[in-house]
């Protein structure tokens, strides 16, 4: 409702509509990520969260091309058909848009949490993230039953407006419904239980558990460095353990930098819907900064959406190469196509495998007590990490 409200303090060419023209290819990385995300290999390294993610920002970077860019294509080419088809669709796509970026805020919760678990040693958590990881189809399907509760009363928000009286552009509108008007409805239900669940408990969730993991991830790179040593010495340059837990780091840093963009993006919307709700004569009497504010909130997670494979691409080689596959089947290009399965199967060659048996008895006394000292979940397989 917040860009209904702003859409009447300011006209839509004073909206940046430049910005709105750039940002029709914004789909496509994601599509290559959630279709690598799909492939066989990926199934094998369970991409769950990142799967369904991806497909929330597909939805979500859709609904934006159709709320915003064809509403500033509307004025541009002063298209009357556009103008109706817009108005006809409008509450379905600002619906399905606020279901999807709810639903891919808990995902990215479930996601953060069930690796903070994993990077944090004790019998637990452990035990925690074993459950969770075993039921993450249930918790995929919790975040869409969440988001769709929360953020499905959107549906009843807003009503397409008909006049007879006037015709072409001025005899159709939205406008907020009736329902809003109850203060039990605005300010119970829509601040403080959705806007709380859907926006501010994610963005604190969210900052604690990213603060954290990077906290266990510095001890544990700490005490990894003394193993390094105690295996490099025992059985030579083979049982370097960097390597062994080098796939659970590329994650975390993924996952952790994913985080931060959320984090980013959503800030200024946290602000402005406490304003909203506790200053809004402040908001009011700067009708400017509130239109601009308004504006760049609802634009940052759409630019986050869009970044989001750029940083699959650069923190997963894998990932990269399945993009660069998809846009290679797209130009026609059939050689890359054929590269993926054999970088895949040089990746996955049994020569990778690492032998750490000692060589001597000593050895096997000192890789004896650096497993004891090792948490049970450290050396965890690529094929359980959690994105």
């Amino acid at each position: 409702m917040r860009q209904l409200r702003a859409h009447r303090l300011g006209p839509p060419e004073e909206r940046f509509p430049s910005l709105f023209r750039k940002f029709h290819c914004v789909t496509f990385p994601e599509l290559a990520a959630l279709d690598g995300a799909k492939r066989r290999p990926r199934q094998k390294r369970r991409l769950t969260y990142l799967k369904w993610i991806s497909l929330c920002d597909v939805f979500v970077s859709l609904s934006y091309i159709a709320i915003m860019c064809v509403q500033v294509y509307v004025d541009y080419f002063h298209s009357l058909f556009l103008f109706y088809m817009w108005h006809t669709y409008l509450v379905i796509a600002y619906t399905i848009s606020h279901i999807t970026f709810s639903s891919s805020s808990y995902l990215l919760m479930a996601a953060t949490i069930e690796r903070y678990l994993q990077t944090t040693a004790n019998n637990r958590s452990t035990a925690l993230f074993h459950c969770l990881r075993s039921h993450r189809a249930f918790v995929v399907l919790f975040c869409f039953l969440a988001g769709f509760v929360l953020r499905g009363t959107v549906f009843f928000e807003i009503e397409v407006q008909t006049t007879s009286a006037c015709q072409g552009f001025a005899s159709m509108w939205a406008a907020p419904a009736s329902l809003t008007s109850y203060p039990l409805f605005d300010k119970i239900w829509k601040f403080w239980i959705r806007k709380l669940l859907t926006v501010i408990l994610p963005f604190v969730v969210l900052a604690y558990f990213n603060v954290a993991i990077v906290m266990n991830v510095r001890k544990s790179d700490r005490d990894q460095i003394v193993k390094t040593l105690i295996l490099y010495v025992t059985v030579g340059p083979r049982g370097d353990s960097t390597r062994l837990s080098s796939r659970l780091r590329t994650v975390t840093r993924m996952l952790v930098i994913v985080v931060c963009t959320y984090l980013f993006s959503n800030v200024i919307d946290v602000i402005i819907a406490i304003m909203e709700n506790l200053d809004w004569e402040t908001l009011e009497g700067n009708p400017e900064i509130y239109t601009v504010a308004s504006d760049i909130s609802s634009f940052l997670p759409i630019l986050a959406c869009a970044i989001r494979p750029v940083i699959y691409a650069t923190n997963d080689s894998i990932i990269a190469r399945e993009i660069r596959r998809s846009f290679a089947r797209l130009c026609g290009c059939s050689r890359h196509a054929r590269e993926l399965p054999e970088l895949l199967a040089v990746h996955d060659s049994p020569s990778d495998k690492l032998n750490l048996e000692p060589r001597f008895g000593m050895g096997r006394l000192i890789m004896a007590r650096a497993a004891l000292d090792e948490p049970k979940h450290s050396f965890i397989s690529v094929s359980s990490v959690l994105l």
